[in-house]
């Protein structure tokens, strides 16, 4: 049970260190996108913060899925109803979370290259998918899907 204990301590720091980072750095960078423009020094700043903080976010879902995934296994909770459910929202966060992982950790990281490399870069439809359309959908989505998920978890208990 020990072992037990151990991946559920790490699970939960994992937890918390990819949902809260993130969002705040990404609420600072949204209101700096509007503060100053976007080859200023300070935005370049904030911008390289945000995306620092991706790389923990995103090192945080892989040490998250991967301590899930050993304690499903350590007690060999796979065919409880409540995992079943539990897995079926977290495909869902998955999908999300690649597509973060693409746009955050490689598109914009190469312009964000660009940028401090004082070449003049407009708004790319990648950075405009990201920061608009991508993010809404995020920002509606993980919030119910995360408590639901928080339900399974904590209670055991099929929805």
């Amino acid at each position: 049970m020990l072992t037990y204990s151990l991946l559920k301590v790490i699970h939960l720091g994992a937890l918390i260190l990819w949902i809260g980072p993130a969002l705040g750095a990404w609420l600072v960078l949204r209101k700096a996108r509007i503060a100053f423009p976007a080859h200023s020094s300070e935005y370049r700043l904030v911008e390289r913060v945000f995306l620092g903080t991706l790389i923990v976010e995103h090192l945080a879902f892989f040490t998250l899925i991967t301590t899930g995934i050993l304690m499903a296994s350590l007690l060999n909770w796979w065919q409880a109803p409540w995992l079943q459910q539990k897995l079926w929202l977290v495909s869902a966060i998955v999908v999300l979370e690649v597509i973060d992982i693409w746009l955050g950790n490689f598109l914009l990281v190469r312009l964000h290259r660009r940028r401090n490399a004082a070449q003049p870069t407009p708004l790319t439809r990648a950075e405009t998918f990201y920061h608009g359309p991508f993010t809404r959908v995020a920002t509606f989505t993980l919030p119910p899907v995360t408590l639901a998920i928080f339900w399974l978890a904590v209670s055991k208990q099929a929805l």
